[in-house]
């Protein structure tokens, strides 16, 4: 199962994912979004940020609630940034929810963060070359290997705090347990299927997941006893959840003047380093890169503390009961544990449309035109060009662009109240040709008069000028008839102007009287005169009132009475 996915039900088409993707993983198809697992570097952003819901991340519970069943001792290990994460749990209060959830030991990461950081302060100092790149966040990792790798080289070849502290515990501490690694970071729960690190982390779980499992069995641990961690002691590798952890815990220089080092959190900061560092544009021997804002600003962090509050209680947590000592000759006992690592190239390339295949999508969205181009950001890319090249390498959709699908809205709401008209007229034909038929039926009786008594000899011109006046009354009649139903079908622009109700009323009904009529339908009028005109639309104040008398008459089969009033 993918570890960030999104449940079509859900999806309300609001395009922030793709908004806020930054390497634009998420395709739209048939308006409903979806991950590219080939482009997500699961850094979870998108999962904070819908409102719906619809993003989520991939859960271990199950896992973890079945490794907890069995006879295996389970070890669960603390990301640094835990007491971030519960300020309201004593850290060692948490120890002994663990234990009393069922888990046989808890240890911290930040043991395995005193390793790596020594590994990187042993690489860096002894580095000349090119720089190098941190590779303790899953996502840069990821990042990287997907969209530049040709800075693969450039990634330190050094495991994760949380890779290293789950080789400790398989390689040396405890080779039969299981190992739960409890974090804020949903990219974690892919490193740990990573074939080049994979065997050693046994389920990930993220802090929200936690949280959602003590509640399941009623366990509060700000109301548990205070116990040890087991497993070795870290010291100042508590700190490397805090912007700047990972140089201050190697020793690694950062004196500005020197250049030697770059620390990087954040998103755009780091695509920005990584872009400028391919190019050959930025000259250094480390860079320390974090999609978050370290560690502690982890999107599976759920509470609403400030950075400052967090770096300050992770702090406050790395000095008190350090032991330097202890963490010293712990380090020297693990010291065996092979921290290293490769990375692969995971590059995908999407098709590179063509010129012409981009004006055209182009010029269906209505945005051929340069000055028409709004790039007002809504269907999520920057620009209207570029939601265009995306159309065309078919992970997004011309009904993205918000400002075409208004008018493509307007366009088919217009055709539908035309056919709504059609339909009216439809069900008054047979009604409305019996009403031309009787006058036209007059003026042919009238006709055939006039040409008996031409024929016969017998024309009186009086009596003949009395006919021609009657069949022009019924031609007029006939006349008005077809002019007001050509009025009401004909397809026009709204103009709003002042009306008379009681006008528009007469019209309409003229239409459905005979209807009316056939059915056996009274039609009661009780019209309020001089009543103040309207701003409104003739023509579809008509087609509303025309609706509803036929509404009426179709109701009753049987006949009986319909009063229209105005008032």
């Amino acid at each position: 199962m993918d570890v960030i996915f999104i449940v079509r039900e859900k999806c309300n088409g609001c395009y922030a994912c793709v908004r806020n993707c930054p390497v634009k993983a998420i395709r739209v198809k048939e308006g409903v979004a979806e991950v590219m697992n080939e482009r997500c570097i699961a850094c979870g952003i998108c999962i904070s940020i819908c409102a719906a819901g619809a993003i989520q991340a991939r859960t271990d519970i199950g896992i973890v609630w079945q490794l907890l069943g069995e006879h295996t001792p389970v070890i669960a290990i603390l990301s640094s940034a835990f007491p971030a994460a519960f300020p309201e749990v004593q850290p060692r209060q948490m120890v002994a929810a663990l234990k009393k959830m069922g888990f046989n030991e808890v240890m911290e990461t930040a043991f395995g963060a005193e390793l790596v950081c020594r590994e990187y302060g042993r690489l860096v100092r002894g580095s000349e070359g090119k720089p190098i790149l941190s590779s303790t966040c899953p996502a840069v990792v990821s990042f990287i290997e997907k969209f530049h790798p040709e800075l693969t080289s450039n990634i330190a070849p050094i495991v994760s705090p949380m890779v290293a502290m789950g080789r400790i515990i398989k390689w040396q501490y405890n080779p039969e347990a299981k190992v739960v690694f409890i974090g804020p970071c949903v990219g974690k729960k892919v490193e740990s299927e990573d074939e080049n690190v994979a065997g050693v982390i046994d389920a990930v779980l993220a802090f929200p997941e936690l949280k959602g499992m003590l509640a399941m069995r009623g366990i509060a641990p700000v109301s548990e006893e205070e116990e040890q961690f087991s497993g070795p002691t870290p010291y100042l590798g508590r700190l490397f959840s805090v912007p700047g952890g990972l140089p201050k815990i190697a020793g690694i220089s950062e004196d500005l003047l020197l250049n030697d080092v770059v620390v990087a959190e954040g998103i755009d900061r780091t695509i920005n380093c990584l872009r400028e560092l391919a190019q050959g544009k930025i000259r250094t021997r480390f860079m320390d890169l974090f999609f978050c804002q370290g560690c502690i600003g982890g999107p599976e962090i759920d509470n609403d503390m400030s950075l400052c509050r967090r770096r300050e209680i992770i702090v406050n947590y790395t000095s008190e009961g350090a032991n330097p000592a202890r963490t010293e000759s712990d380090v020297e006992k693990y010291a065996g544990i092979d921290l290293s690592r490769r990375f692969a190239n995971r590059y995908t390339e999407l098709p590179a449309p063509r010129e012409g295949e981009i004006s055209t999508v182009l010029g269906q969205i209505n945005k051929l035109r340069t000055e028409h181009q709004l790039n007002c950001g809504a269907c999520g890319y920057s620009s209207c060009r570029e939601l265009a090249i995306a159309v065309c390498q078919g992970v997004a959709e011309s009904e993205m662009c918000w400002p075409y699908l208004v008018e493509k809205l307007q366009s088919t709401q217009d055709d539908l109240l035309q056919a709504e008209k059609l339909t009216s007229l439809g069900q008054m034909a047979a009604s409305i040709a019996h009403e031309i038929n009787n006058p036209l039926a007059g003026v042919l009786i009238y006709t055939k008069l006039l040409s008996k008594k031409v024929a016969g000899g017998t024309f009186v011109q009086e009596e003949a000028l009395g006919y021609l006046s009657k069949m022009e009354s019924e031609l007029i009649r006939s006349s008005k008839i077809i002019r007001n139903l050509l009025d009401f079908a004909r397809q026009t622009e709204p103009l709003l102007r002042l009306v008379d109700i009681n006008q528009v009323l007469e019209q309409a009904l003229s239409l459905v009287s005979h209807q009316a009529q056939l059915q056996n339908i009274e039609v009661v009028k009780e019209f309020t005169p001089s009543l103040p005109k309207v701003m409104a639309d003739f023509d579809q104040l008509q087609q509303v009132f025309t609706n509803l008398a036929l509404n009426a008459i179709q109701s009753m089969p049987d006949g009986g009475k319909v009063t229209i009033r105005s008032s």
